[in-house]
């Protein structure tokens, strides 16, 4: 199995995971092939026409699509055709949450340095939190695999600045429809024997096998 990483030449950490035997980067869709698990980094904000929306006033996206939000859509959606399973990162997390249906509330706070989340078999683990937009998956097919213990943010802004109702503030979800891991948190940024990187590499082992 080769792991493909968009737009970046990045692997780490999920270099570690057995299934992978090759590593490329690409920006080009008719690069993948059957096979292939897509990997998707962390950035600025995706353009809200992604997910069918206006840009709010707090939204760090240029007012047109990025160069960037075309190359990884692209291949997203090239890899979506193929059956290919998808890695998402923060950005990537949120685009595959687009990708599925979903929309963002385009700012959250209090989302910044290191906090608990609780996962879907019982475990409490550590991450560290970069981020002012946050995945909304209602009405997508996924499944909750880690959210926040209670709430953090006070806010979560919709096109309009009104509020979107949030039931759960997920920090990894995996998306039926398209495979996808989105993770919201930076494994990168994490050494490789912490609780949350074991977490997440057995976690996506498990589902490409």
């Amino acid at each position: 199995m080769r792991l493909v990483s968009a737009y970046y030449f990045d692997m780490y950490p999920f270099d570690q995971i057995n299934v992978f035997k090759d590593f490329i980067d690409t920006n080009e869709p008719a690069d993948l092939k059957v096979g292939d698990v897509l990997l998707v980094w962390g950035g600025a904000d995706i353009h809200p026409s992604l997910y069918n929306k206006g840009r709010s006033s707090k939204s760090w996206a240029g007012p047109e699509v990025s160069y960037r939000d075309q190359v990884e859509w692209n291949l997203m959606q090239r890899a979506k055709e193929l059956g290919l399973p998808i890695i998402g990162v923060c950005r990537g997390a949120q685009m595959l949450c687009a990708l599925a249906g979903g929309i963002l509330a385009q700012h959250v706070d209090n989302h910044s340095g290191y906090h608990r989340v609780q996962t879907h078999d019982g475990h409490i683990i550590q991450v560290n939190s970069i981020h002012h937009q946050m995945m909304v998956p209602d009405g997508t097919n996924h499944e909750l695999v880690a959210w926040m213990p209670e709430p953090r943010s006070k806010v979560y802004l919709d096109e309009d600045d009104s509020n979107i109702p949030v039931k759960v503030e997920p920090e990894f979800i995996y998306f039926n429809d398209v495979k996808g891991f989105a993770i919201q948190w930076h494994p990168e940024m994490m050494e490789l024997d912490t609780p949350a990187n074991r977490y997440v590499l057995d976690y996506i082992e498990k589902g490409l096998t």
